[in-house]
């Protein structure tokens, strides 16, 4: 007769048991059986090689969240997802990522000091900032176009981004460790 680990007595005794619950949680946010069963069966196969199984304090709990949080990873991979499954997954309190009124005020205010930056900017060094970085045109496509060596393109482009982060900094308090007086060398670009 085959001893069983210790794994295999706790998983019999704690986690088995509830497999029904599991499944049809699964099947709610799955809305497919066959995609519910193959979900708890990822999820028992995860439990069995997961380090730290013996100090779960609630295993029912425990294999409850890995069911939705795999759940909704598979919802949000899928394709075609049914509106039901979409109203199911705000059921279960995903974090809103919609920006509060003040984030979208202060990035309505960064855009406005940045477009100021570009207007005062040298057409030259505002054109290579925005077509490499806004439009990502490659250096070298880009380079061609405007008749300069790539090397010759990434100084100017350094030297915009220089002007832009000045530009941003003027209208800022000054700080201990204000770097306003950096040289566009320091830059970075690319």
């Amino acid at each position: 007769m085959a001893v069983l680990r210790p794994i295999d007595s706790w998983f019999l005794t704690q986690v088995l048991p509830h497999e029904a619950q599991f499944l049809s949680v699964a099947r709610r946010l799955l809305r497919n059986s066959d995609d519910a069963q193959d979900l708890v069966q990822e999820v028992f196969t995860r439990l069995f090689v997961m380090e730290g199984w013996a100090v779960i304090a609630s295993p029912r709990a425990y294999v409850l969240r890995m069911v939705r949080n795999l759940a909704i990873e598979r919802i949000r991979r899928s394709r075609i997802i049914e509106f039901q499954q979409l109203a199911d997954s705000e059921a279960l309190n995903l974090a809103d990522e919609t920006p509060d009124p003040f984030r979208a005020a202060c990035a309505s205010d960064q855009v406005q000091r940045i477009l100021a930056v570009l207007d005062k900017m040298p057409p030259m060094y505002r054109s290579v900032l925005i077509q490499r970085r806004l439009d990502e045109r490659p250096i070298s496509e880009l380079a061609r176009q405007m008749g300069m060596s790539a090397s010759t393109l990434e100084k100017r482009l350094a030297r915009a981004i220089y002007l832009l982060n000045v530009g941003l900094r003027a209208d800022e308090p000054a700080t201990d460790g204000d770097e306003s007086s950096a040289r566009p060398d320091d830059a970075v670009g690319g």
